[in-house]
C-alpha cells in the first residue's frame, strides 16, 4: 500500500487529523466540530460559507459525520502490517488516534494547554459574553469589546464563589425547610384566630340585634302609652261634654218656662246669665306622626351610614392583608407581597392574593408604547400599578364621568344581535344579515361601541350573561377581518382586556395574561383616563365599587370600549344606563 502525507487527511481548520469528517456541498472536508463552530461564530452575518472556497450556504447546511471517509481513514490504518511504508502509516495514524476518537468521547482532562482552532494560541482567556475560553487573537477580532478576563486569574476566584454560593443554597434550603415545618402550626394559630373572630363578630351582630330590638319595643310601648292616653283624654271630654249637654238642656227648659213669665225681675237671675264656651282638649296627632317618622327616618339612614362605613372599613383590612400576603415569586423565594403593586405598563389588582387591592409600594416607572408595550403581577410591561395617579376607589367619584355608550352595530360579529337602542348585544344562533363593511369583525364573536374615548375620565358600567365574557377597549385601527390575534380582543398590542374564564378573572394585552384573584361579578365598571394612562376594572355590587385591577400605562391615541362573546347562544352584554 502506497504511503500518504500526514495532511492528506487534514482538517483545514484545525490542521489536524480529520475528527468526524464532514463534507461540504461545494465538496471540502472539515471535523464536523470544527465548521459547526466556526458558523457559530459567524451566525451574525446571515449566511454561512466555506472557509476554503468561499461558497456562501442560506439556509445553514445540515451536516453529518461521513461514514465512507471514516471507513476508508480506518483501512489506510489497518492495512500497515508489512513493509515500511506501511510502518511509515501506522506510525502516522498511531499518532492521530487519539483526536479520530475525539468526536466519540469526551476529552480528558491534560496537563497540556489547549489551542485556539483558528489561530494555534493558548485558550488562556474567558469571554464573558459568549461564555467560552478564547486566545489573545479572538479577544482582538471576534469578542471586541467584550468583557474578557484571564482563565487563570478568574480561576482562583472559582472555589471560594463556589463555597459561597453552596453557602447560600443551603442557606435557602434551610429556610424553605423551616417555612415548610412552621406553616401547620401558622395555618392552625390562624385557623383559630379566624373562628374567634367569627364568633366575636356573630357575638357582636347580635348584641346589635338586641340593642335594635330594645329600641324597637321602647318605641312601640312609648306609641301604644300616648295612643291610651289620647284615648282616655277623649273618653274624659266626651263624658263631660255630656255633662254639659244635660245641663244646657235643663236651662234650655228653663228659658222656655221664663218666656210665660210676665215678671221682669226673673231675668235679672244670674243662673240664667250667659253660657261658657265649649273648648277642644286633644292636640293633632298629626303632630305626633310627622315628629315620629322622621325621627325614624333619621334613625335609618344613620344606622345605614354607619353599616356601610364599617363594612368598607373591614372590607380594607381584609383585602390589605390579604395583599401583604406572602407570594412565591419566579425564582422559587418566598417575599412580602407588601413591595408588590396590588394588581401593575404596571399593574394593579384587588385580589385576596397574587396574582390582584391596592398596596402603598412604588410604582415601575417603564412605560410601554403601543408598539412594544403590554396586569395585573407584572406581564413584560404589559399593565403596571398605576399608583403614581391611581383610579378612583368610590363609586359615587367615578358616576362624575359617567357615560352610556352604544354598540356600533357595523363593527358587530355577523351572529351578534343588538336590541334596546344597540345597549344590548346577545349572540345568536341565526345570521343577523348585516351589510358588508370594512369595520365588522370577521371571525372573532366581537362588537365595539360607537363612542371614541380620548382625554379627560370617562366611566361606564357594563352586566353580562353566560358562562364566559371578555371586556376591554382598543384602538380604532385594531385588525377586523383576519382570523389571528391581530384582531382578537386583549391579544395584540392595540388591545387591552379582562376576561373571565368561568374560574377566575385575568387581564389580557399583547397576547401575555395576568391571572387575577377577584370574585366574580356579574356587572363590571370600566374607568378610563386615557390622557394619563389609567385603566381599571371594577366589580360593582349594591351600588358599590370594587377594584379588580388596574393598569397605568401609555395610550396612544383614542379608544373604543370593546367586547367579546364566547360558546353559548343566549350569552348577552348590556350597557348599563347610569343615574
Amino acid at each position: 500500500m502506497a504511503t500518504w502525507a500526514p495532511d492528506t487527511f487534514a482538517c483545514p481548520v484545525c490542521l489536524e487529523t480529520l475528527q468526524d469528517p464532514a463534507t461540504l456541498p461545494c465538496g471540502h472536508t472539515y471535523c464536523l466540530l470544527c465548521i459547526q463552530k466556526h458558523w457559530d461564530q459567524t451566525a451574525t452575518k446571515g449566511f454561512f460559507e466555506c472557509p476554503q472556497c468561499r461558497q456562501k450556504f442560506n439556509p445553514r447546511p445540515v451536516l453529518a459525520r461521513s461514514n465512507i471517509l471514516m471507513e476508508a481513514m480506518e483501512k489506510l490504518k489497518l492495512g500497515g502490517h508489512s513493509g515500511p511504508d506501511s510502518l511509515h502509516q501506522s506510525a502516522d495514524m498511531a499518532s492521530v488516534a487519539p483526536a479520530s476518537r475525539a468526536g466519540l468521547y469526551p476529552d480528558l482532562p491534560s496537563d497540556s494547554p489547549r489551542l485556539c482552532p483558528l489561530h494555534h494560541q493558548v485558550l488562556d482567556l474567558y469571554c464573558c459574553n459568549d461564555k467560552e475560553d478564547i486566545c489573545e487573537e479572538c479577544s482582538l477580532l471576534g469578542h471586541k469589546g467584550h468583557q474578557v478576563v484571564r482563565a487563570d486569574e478568574d480561576r482562583k476566584m472559582i472555589p471560594q464563589e463556589l463555597m459561597e454560593m453552596n453557602a447560600q443554597v443551603q442557606k435557602s434550603i434551610a429556610d424553605r425547610e423551616r417555612i415548610i415545618q412552621s406553616l401547620p402550626q401558622v395555618s392552625q394559630a390562624h385557623k383559630s384566630s379566624m373562628q374567634k373572630l367569627m364568633m366575636d363578630s356573630q357575638g357582636f351582630f347580635i348584641d346589635v340585634l338586641k340593642s335594635i330590638e330594645l329600641s324597637r319595643s321602647q318605641v312601640l310601648e312609648l306609641l301604644q302609652a300616648h295612643e291610651n292616653s289620647s284615648c282616655g283624654r277623649i273618653e274624659a271630654q266626651t263624658y263631660r261634654l255630656q255633662q254639659e249637654i244635660g245641663h244646657l238642656k235643663k236651662k234650655q227648659e228653663e228659658l222656655q218656662k221664663l218666656d210665660a213669665v210676665q215678671d221682669p225681675a226673673s231675668f235679672l237671675n244670674p243662673s240664667f246669665m250667659g253660657v261658657d264656651p265649649v273648648m277642644m282638649e286633644m292636640c293633632s296627632p298629626e303632630l305626633v306622626i310627622s315628629g315620629v317618622s322622621s325621627a325614624l327616618e333619621a334613625y335609618r339612614q344613620g344606622l345605614d351610614n354607619i353599616t356601610k362605613s364599617t363594612l368598607a372599613s373591614i372590607f380594607k383590612v381584609v383585602n390589605d392583608a390579604a395583599a401583604m400576603a406572602p407570594i412565591t415569586n419566579d425564582g422559587g423565594i418566598i417575599t412580602s407581597n407588601s413591595h408588590l403593586p396590588s394588581q401593575k405598563t404596571e399593574i394593579k389588582a384587588d385580589s385576596t392574593k397574587p396574582k390582584v387591592k391596592p398596596s402603598s409600594s412604588q410604582p415601575s416607572q417603564e412605560h410601554h408604547k403601543n408598539q412594544s408595550c403590554a396586569s395585573a403581577n407584572p406581564v413584560d410591561g404589559s399593565a403596571a400599578c398605576c399608583l403614581s395617579k391611581p383610579a378612583p376607589k368610590a363609586r359615587e367619584e367615578m358616576l362624575k364621568f359617567r357615560i352610556e355608550p352604544t354598540f356600533d352595530q357595523n363593527s358587530a360579529f355577523r351572529h351578534i344581535r343588538l336590541s334596546n337602542a344597540n345597549r344590548k348585544a346577545t349572540l345568536c344562533a341565526e345570521n343577523q344579515n348585516y351589510p358588508e363593511t370594512p369595520e365588522r369583525f370577521k371571525y372573532w364573536r366581537q362588537v365595539m361601541c360607537v363612542e371614541t374615548l380620548a382625554g379627560s375620565p370617562y366611566y361606564w358600567e357594563m352586566e353580562w350573561t353566560g358562562q364566559r365574557v371578555t371586556i376591554g377597549v382598543a384602538y380604532r385601527d385594531m385588525e377586523r377581518s383576519a382570523a389571528d390575534d391581530s384582531a382578537r380582543l386583549g391579544h395584540n398590542t392595540k388591545s387591552w382586556s379582562l376576561y373571565w374564564s368561568g374560574k377566575a378573572f385575568s387581564l389580557w394585552h399583547a397576547g401575555k395574561e395576568t391571572a387575577l384573584e377577584s370574585p366574580k361579578a356579574r356587572r363590571i365598571g370600566i374607568y378610563l383616563d386615557q390622557q394619563e394612562g389609567v385603566l381599571a376594572f371594577y366589580r360593582v355590587s349594591h351600588k358599590q365599587a370594587q377594584e379588580i385591577c388596574c393598569v397605568h400605562t401609555h395610550f396612544d391615541g383614542p379608544l373604543l370600549p370593546s367586547f367579546r362573546f364566547w360558546s353559548g347562544v343566549g350569552s348577552s352584554i348590556t350597557l348599563c344606563e347610569l343615574e
